[in-house]
C-alpha cells in the first residue's frame, strides 16, 4: 500500500511539469507553423513577402511573454539578392522611419547592433518568457529562406510527432543522406524541452534541427538581468545530416 502511495505521489508531482512542458511546445509548434505559412509575390525578377500572409503585429501577436522596449517599435526589412534572400527584424524609436531606399544602406543599417529587435526587447521572468525571449533572439528569422540562404535554415523539434517525421523524411530522402543507424537511434530520445530557473540565470535544453547540417541538443543559458546575454554552453550533435545536392 506505501508502495503504490508512493507511486501516485510521484505521477501526481509530475504532472504540472509535464503540463508546462506541453505549453512550452505548444507556442513552439504555433509560432513555427505561423512561419511555414508565409507566403511570396513576386516583384518585378525578385520575390518578397505577400502581406497576406505576414504581418508584423501578428507575428509579435505569438510572442505574449515579451515587451519591446519602451519607445521602441519593431518591423521586418526582406533582403533579397541574386542568390537569395531572408527577413531582418529591426527595432527604431517609434517617431522615425527608415527613409534610405538603398538596399545595401538599409541591409548595413538593419544588422548594426543598435538596430538588432532582439536587442530591444524584454522577457517576463517565467521559464515561457525566456523561452519566448530565446526563441526570438535565435530562430525569429527563420522563415521566408530563398535558396542560398537555406544553409542556415533550423527549427526546434519538441513533439515526437515531429521527430518522426523527421526520421520518417530523412531515411529515404534523395536530398540528404544519413547514417542509417544514427537516424534509427533518435527514436530513443525526448524532444521535450527542459527548462531550469536558478537564481542568476535560465538554462533551457532543446533539439535543434540545423536542416543542411545536423541534428543538435543544445542548452542556451540566459541571464536574467540586462541585457539578458545568451549563451550557448552545451551542444551535442545527435546526427549529422549531409548534402546530395548545391543550391
Amino acid at each position: 500500500m506505501k508502495i503504490q502511495r508512493y507511486i501516485l505521489f510521484i505521477i501526481i508531482s509530475l504532472i504540472p511539469l509535464i503540463l508546462k512542458s506541453q505549453d512550452y511546445c505548444d507556442f513552439i509548434l504555433k509560432i513555427q507553423n505561423y512561419q511555414d505559412s508565409v507566403k511570396f509575390k513576386q516583384e518585378g525578377d525578385f520575390s518578397t513577402i505577400d502581406s497576406n500572409s505576414f504581418t508584423i503585429d501578428t507575428y509579435l501577436g505569438y510572442f505574449n511573454e515579451i515587451r519591446v522596449q519602451k519607445n521602441y517599435k519593431i518591423g521586418l526589412y526582406y533582403f533579397k539578392s541574386l542568390i537569395g534572400g531572408n527577413p531582418f527584424l529591426y527595432a527604431i524609436k517609434e517617431n522615425t522611419e527608415i527613409k534610405n531606399t538603398d538596399k545595401m544602406s538599409i541591409y548595413r543599417f538593419v544588422n548594426k547592433p543598435k538596430h538588432r529587435a532582439k536587442n530591444h526587447i524584454i522577457p517576463d521572468d517565467s521559464g515561457k518568457g525566456f523561452l519566448q525571449y530565446l526563441f526570438f533572439s535565435v530562430m525569429g528569422e527563420q522563415f521566408a529562406l530563398k535558396w542560398h540562404s537555406y544553409y542556415s535554415e533550423k527549427y526546434v523539434i519538441c513533439s515526437n510527432d515531429k521527430l518522426i517525421e523527421v526520421i520518417n523524411m530523412l531515411s529515404d530522402s534523395e536530398d540528404f543522406y544519413v547514417d542509417l543507424e544514427e537516424l534509427e537511434k533518435l527514436n530513443q530520445i525526448s524532444p521535450q524541452i527542459l527548462i531550469r530557473k536558478n537564481e542568476k540565470d535560465f538554462l533551457i535544453t532543446w533539439i535543434e534541427n540545423r536542416t543542411h547540417s545536423g541534428i543538435f541538443r543544445c542548452t542556451y543559458q540566459i541571464k536574467r538581468s540586462k541585457p539578458y546575454p545568451i549563451s550557448l554552453i552545451s551542444e551535442e550533435k545527435l546526427l549529422n545530416i549531409g548534402l546530395a545536392f548545391i543550391y
